[in-house]
């Protein structure tokens, strides 16, 4: 049996044993990996991200795992340093 994903009030509850879990994070792994999407596969540009995605941007170049969190702290860093630079 699968582990399955239901959608109520509070939100979404996955149901399942850790081993079911398993087997589908590893069938969506060989899914991947053995697909047309593993060359969409990248890790993050940030030094200190370990996070991998699937870069289905237009033109395959995005670098980050999300804007909102690296793609926002590379950005600010190299503004900062900008700034300092700029003052000196």
């Amino acid at each position: 049996m699968p582990v399955t994903l239901r959608l109520g009030p509070d939100g979404a509850t996955r149901t399942g044993t850790v081993s079911q879990g398993l087997a589908a994070l590893a069938r969506e792994a060989v899914e991947i990996l053995g697909g047309d999407d593993g060359a969409l596969l990248r890790e993050c540009s940030r030094p200190e991200c370990t996070q991998v995605y699937l870069d289905r941007s237009r033109g395959h170049r995005r670098e980050w795992c999300a804007m909102k969190t690296c793609g926002n702290r590379v950005k600010a860093a190299a503004y900062r340093a900008r700034q300092h630079a700029a003052q000196d």
